[in-house]
């Protein structure tokens, strides 16, 4: 297999983590941070959030 084809098969691997991590990060958003706010400690579900989204965008 040429070199070309696996570098083109890599990005597409990593694209699709890519988009399996934002239906991830959704899901935390729509279960997770809505309950925490609702029923627990807004402060520290934010927090939360906001390091789950920090982790998101550093991944390459």
């Amino acid at each position: 297999m040429p070199c070309e084809d696996i570098l083109a098969q890599i990005k597409a691997a990593k694209s699709a983590l890519h988009k399996v991590g934002q239906v991830v990060l959704e899901g935390h958003i729509q279960h997770c941070v809505r309950d925490g706010i609702e029923h627990g400690d807004a402060d520290q579900t934010i927090a939360q959030f906001t390091k789950a989204v920090e982790r998101f965008a550093n991944m390459k």
